[in-house]
C-alpha cells in the first residue's frame, strides 16, 4: 500500500508539472552541424546518476522516482538552416531502482507517454559500491549506464559510459562528484522529411569525457536530488523519490 500510494504521489507530481511544447529540429545539416548536434541532444540525454550513489543493497532496496532533465539548445538554432526554438528541452522520465546484492544495485528509466515534447528516452544503469572507508564517510561507486533517445523521428541517440563517484555522506545530506567517459551514436534520419543536407540516413559517432556534481538529500524515506553533468555543455536535472 505504501509503495502504491508513493507512486501515485510521483505521477500526480509528473502530471502537474508538465509542460507541452513542440519539438523543433533545424534541417539541412552538415557535418559539423551533426556533430554539434550530437554534442548537444547525445550527450545531454545520457544517463544521470540522480540518487545517493551508495548502492540500495540486499534484495529488499526498492526505489521509484520521477526525474527531470534541463538539455540547453541555444546552439542548435543556429545550425542548418536555424530554427527559432531556443531555450531548453526538458524532459521527464520515471525510474525504478532494486538493489541486487548488499553492495550493486541496478536502476531503469523511461518516458511516459504523456511526455509533451516529441521526445522518448530511456535507459539504465548498473552501480557497484566497492570501496567505503573505515574512518571517514567516503564511498567509491563504478557505474556502468547506457540509454537511447529519440526526437521527434528524426535523430535517434544512443549512449554508452563508465563513471567513478565519489561519494561523502553527512547526516541525511549525501554530496557526491566524479567523472567518466560516454560515447553517443547518433542516428540522422535523412529522406525529403529528413534534416540531412544530403537527404541520406547518417550516422555520427562521439566520444566525450565529462564531470559530475550532485547533492542527495534523504527526508525519512523520500529523497530529492540535484545534478549538474559537464560535456561539452552542461545539462542540468533534479529527482524526486523514495526507498523502501
Amino acid at each position: 500500500m505504501i509503495f502504491v500510494r508513493a507512486l501515485f504521489f510521483i505521477v500526480a507530481s509528473l502530471m502537474m508539472s508538465w509542460t507541452w511544447a513542440e519539438t523543433r529540429l533545424p534541417k539541412n545539416l552538415n557535418e559539423q552541424d551533426r556533430i554539434r548536434a550530437l554534442q548537444v541532444l547525445g550527450f545531454g540525454s545520457a544517463s544521470k546518476v540522480l540518487d545517493n550513489p551508495y548502492p540500495l543493497g540486499g534484495y529488499t532496496g526498492v526505489e521509484i522516482g520521477v526525474t527531470s532533465e534541463f538539455i540547453p539548445i541555444e546552439d542548435l538554432a543556429s545550425l542548418g538552416n536555424k530554427t527559432t526554438k531556443k531555450g531548453e528541452f526538458n524532459i521527464y522520465t520515471l525510474t525504478f531502482g532494486k538493489g541486487l546484492f548488499y553492495n550493486i544495485d541496478t536502476h531503469v528509466y523511461f518516458t511516459p507517454f504523456m511526455q509533451g515534447e516529441e521526445i522518448q528516452s530511456y535507459g539504465g544503469q548498473v552501480r557497484w559500491g566497492f570501496y567505503e572507508a573505515g574512518f571517514f564517510p567516503l564511498t567509491l561507486t563504478a557505474l556502468l549506464h547506457g540509454g537511447g533517445a529519440n526526437f521527434s523521428n528524426l535523430i535517434n541517440v544512443s549512449t554508452l559510459g563508465l563513471d567513478l563517484v565519489a561519494t561523502v555522506a553527512m547526516d541525511n545530506v549525501a554530496i557526491y562528484f566524479g567523472g567518466g567517459r560516454v560515447r553517443a551514436i547518433g542516428k540522422f534520419i535523412g529522406g525529403p522529411n529528413g534534416i540531412t543536407d544530403t537527404q541520406e540516413t547518417i550516422e555520427q559517432d562521439l566520444v566525450e569525457n565529462h564531470t559530475i556534481f550532485g547533492i542527495n538529500v534523504d527526508i525519512a524515506k523520500m529523497f530529492i536530488a540535484l545534478e549538474i553533468d559537464r560535456y561539452v555543455d552542461s545539462t542540468y536535472s533534479g529527482k524526486i523519490g523514495f526507498r523502501f
